[in-house]
This record gives C-alpha cells, structure tokens and sequence, in this order.
C-alpha cells in the first residue's frame, strides 16, 4: 500500500482529532519518521517478547500505516512551504519595479497636471493609502488617469507606453499579492492535518516504547532501542556541555 494511500485512509480518523488534544513534534519530523521505522522493525523483530505481557500487536500494523500517512502529510506540507517561499521571493524581486515607477508617474503627473486642480485633487486621491494593496491599486488607477489626460503628460516628455506597463504591473502584482497572503496569513488545513496525524502516530509509538522499555528493563541495550536515538544524543551533548563548563 502506498504511503499516500495511508494517508487517505485514515484521513477521517486524522480530521476528527480536537485542535486542543494536537500535540507537536519536538524533534525534525523527517528524524522522527525514521525513528519511528526502526523502531517499527525493532518491535517486530522482539513481537515474541512483547506479547507475552499482553502487548497488542495490531499496533504495529497501526504504527506503520500511519508513518505512511505521516510520510505523506510532511512532504505536502513541505511543498506547499516551497511554494510559499516561491511566491514572497517573486514579490521581493519584482516590487521593487512596482515602487519605481509609481513614483515616476506621481512625479510626472503631479508637476503635468500642476496646472489643473481637478486632476491634482484625483491624484491626491489615488496617492491615499500606503498598504501593498494600495499601491497595486494607485498602478491601475494611475494608469487610467494617465491615458485619460495623455497630451499633457506628452508635453512633459513622459513615455505614454508606461501606462500600460502600469496597468500590467497591476494585474500581475495582485495576483501576486493574492499568493503571498493566501499562503501566509491562515492557519493551513495541510499543516492541520500533518499535526493531527503526528498526534494520532505520536500515540501509538509512546504505547510501543513504553512497552519495550518495561520488557527490557534489565537489558540496557535492547531498552536503548525502545528510546529516540536523537533525544539520547541531544541529552549526551547536553551532559558533555554541562560537564565541560563545570571544569572551566
């Protein structure tokens, strides 16, 4: 069975789970995957030993189609970061051209137009606002207030073509924007639904190490297998640091 079909199948168990029962990875996710294999093929391999103290072995069939499923969950959730960062860099490397030349057909229309209340009291208008939805909206506006009075920017010498690269940026930098927020601003149903399922996963594989851990508790090494190998040498980096500092 495919991991994105672990996924799928237990989607409505996943979704059920309350916000406020969501627990949270403390270690990187792709690590605590792996952990969780291993730990999967430990168990497996010590199923004698385990079910001799009333171990449920359908947990581990649970165990490793939800790592399928969790699998699946952080790599869309790692996808639609990329795409996150792909459309804020977008933003970051064509905005700039945005601002220039919405100054530049402030500063033409404004001394174009000197001469013309109504059409400085329009601009002022436009200029109101300083958001990036603002100035997106002054590019289209300044765009129809530019083609609508083009003499009197052509006497000033400015490039009428402008305008219409005005209007571009308009419709190109909205859209834009639209991407940007849409990824930033809400709480993500995609990374929902990686927490919940870490949640559900998170479950079972505290069951399966807490019972390794009592069935070898007097075999260290084994016990050792029943124990996240990346919080044993966090803790003995830890340690290390600690001991180093007290010599000083």
């Amino acid at each position: 069975m495919s991991d994105q079909q672990d996924l799928l199948d237990h989607l409505e168990e996943i979704n059920a789970v309350p916000e406020e029962n969501i627990k949270y990875c403390d270690i990187p996710y792709w690590i605590f995957i792996g952990e969780v294999e291993s730990l999967h093929s430990r168990a497996k391999q010590d199923l004698p030993m385990l079910l001799a103290f009333n171990f449920d072995a359908t947990k581990l069939e649970r165990m490793l189609s939800l790592t399928g499923a969790m699998r699946t969950a952080q790599a869309n959730w790692e996808t639609k970061q990329t795409l996150k960062q792909v459309a804020v860099e977008n933003w970051r490397k064509e905005a700039p051209i945005m601002y220039e030349l919405h100054d530049e057909l402030i500063d033409f229309m404004e001394f174009a137009f000197r001469n013309y209340e109504d059409l400085l009291n329009r601009l002022s208008a436009i200029k109101e606002g300083d958001s990036k939805a603002d100035t997106i909206q002054d590019m289209a506006s300044l765009a129809v207030l530019g083609k609508d009075n083009v003499e009197l920017l052509t006497a000033v010498n400015f490039e009428v073509e402008k305008l219409d690269t005005a209007a571009a940026i308009a419709d190109r930098m909205g859209t834009l924007l639209g991407e940007v927020n849409g990824k930033m601003y809400f709480e993500d149903d995609i990374k929902l639904t990686r927490d919940r399922c870490y949640t559900l996963l998170r479950e079972v594989v505290d069951e399966v190490r807490n019972y390794g851990k009592f069935v070898f508790r007097k075999n260290h090494e084994k016990r050792q297998g029943y124990i996240s190998k990346y919080k044993r040498q966090r803790m003995t980096a830890y340690r290390k640091t600690k001991t180093e500092e007290a010599s000083l």
